[in-house]
């Protein structure tokens, strides 16, 4: 039996892989949108994408062909990891920096690189695309507020 078929996989709303900025492509390193920050127009620079799934903020992040799929927020301090840069580490794997603290975390197993000192995780989750694009993340199991009848399915 895989893996993956042990996790509950949940799509992904509004949010399609090729909409991603793609970390891999130098193209698209100072990639500017325009969004809406706190109700104000303004630019912003690449970075990934934050989603709820499984009632979790997710953070998104695309590296050429490969998505992958890291709880929002950084177990050291809370920072928003989506708004964190994308590195290579020395063994080629990907890791994602937070912006406040400057943590970094391997984006497949989710182990703090640095300060490599530190026995922290990140949460790290599978994640499949189908081929028109669409985005489901993996869980282990449902969040518990679908059982307490104020979630809409």
């Amino acid at each position: 039996m895989s893996e993956d078929s042990e996790l509950i996989f949940f799509p992904v709303k509004d949010v399609r892989f090729q909409d991603l900025s793609d970390w891999g492509n130098p193209d698209e390193e100072h990639k500017v949108t325009n969004g809406l920050v706190r109700k104000f127009k303004r630019q912003i620079s690449q970075s990934g994408s934050l989603v709820e799934v499984n009632e979790v903020k997710v953070a998104l992040f695309r590296v050429a062909e490969q998505l992958y799929a890291i709880k929002g927020k950084c177990p050291h301090l809370g920072g928003p990891l989506h708004l964190g840069d994308i590195e290579e580490l020395p063994d080629k794997s990907m890791c994602v920096r937070c912006p406040w603290h400057g943590w970094k975390f391997d984006l497949t197993t989710g182990r703090a690189e640095h300060p490599a000192d530190r026995d922290v995780y990140a949460v790290v989750y599978k994640t499949k695309v189908d081929e028109q694009g669409n985005i489901s993340v993996g869980f282990t199991e449902f969040s518990s507020s679908y059982f307490s009848g104020n979630t809409d399915f």
